[in-house]
């Protein structure tokens, strides 16, 4: 069994979307997944409930409320809560990935220096088995502060596995019960390419490169493979120009979409005997 964590004292800075989207990729190539749920606000299982039951199943662990992890799962996501960091390193020094979302905002980037002097202090930044990376979650491109937040993480040192860009397309989705991984590729094809560094650096979906390109529809957009990834983490789109993508198709034609291409490929593939 695989543990990974999503972790960072600092609420709002996107944890749950990331715990929540690991879970349904794992899902949807047919690992056995769990996901744990540590916050009391249960942002992670009233997901759970509102998930339509077409969907790829994820096992849902209410951690908050002291239920223990049982059965035979091959990877875990551990949706952490925000408070002191300290308390929750017990479960976080059991991980396998330890994922920091961070957010560009002088309060986030504040509270992420204290987290990473919490980490320092208790050696884990000096320890070659905890495998420790950012994630940059809703960066705006063209903003000045954007320049600020990059130079803050490359002074820590943990490596930036992947950049998020700020799109409306994760809250209509988990509003739903839905990640991007349920809709329409082509409709969300520049948001997935951003996942796929994130699924190379996890290291435990047992898939190759073309496979992965395959799934995450790379191919719309030209790029390929994990310099795809490297590529839009350094130039991602404007606000502007994200704006303008959403404003071409609604989220419930997005699920449409989705149900109509289902529901095609199934009398595509049924088989007379």
């Amino acid at each position: 069994m695989k543990h990974i964590v999503v972790l960072n004292p600092k609420g709002g800075c996107g944890k749950t979307t990331i715990a929540t989207h690991l879970a349904v990729y794992a899902s949807t190539l047919g690992i056995h997944v769990a996901l744990a749920d540590h916050d009391k606000q249960q942002s992670s299982c009233d997901w759970l409930k509102s998930r339509p039951r077409r969907c790829a199943d994820i096992a849902g662990i209410a951690a908050y409320d002291g239920e223990a992890i049982s059965g035979e799962y091959e990877i875990v996501i551990h949706d952490m809560p925000a408070g002191v960091a300290r308390s929750q390193m017990s479960i976080a020094s059991a991980c396998d990935k330890l994922i920091i979302p961070l957010t560009p905002s002088p309060i986030d980037i504040k509270a992420a220096l204290r987290f990473w002097m919490t980490l320092s202090n208790t050696g884990w930044l000096d320890d070659d088995k905890i495998d420790i990376g950012i994630v940059a979650n809703r960066v705006k491109a063209n903003t000045k502060y954007t320049q600020t937040f990059d130079s803050f993480i490359e002074r820590i040192g943990i490596p930036r596995i992947a950049t998020l860009r700020d799109t409306q397309n994760y809250i209509r989705s988990l509003d739903a019960g839905l990640s991007l991984f349920d809709l329409p590729p082509g409709r969300v094809a520049q948001d997935l390419i951003q996942w796929e560094p994130l699924m190379e650096w996890t290291g435990f979906f047992d898939i190759d490169d073309d496979e992965l390109d395959a799934l995450l529809q790379s191919e719309a957009l030209g790029f390929d493979g994990l310099s795809a990834g490297n590529q839009l983490a350094d130039n991602y789109p404007s606000a502007s120009e994200a704006g303008r993508d959403e404003k071409l198709v609604s989220f419930e034609d997005m699920q449409l979409e989705q149900l109509e291409e289902e529901m095609s490929l199934d009398e595509f593939t049924e088989v007379e005997y």
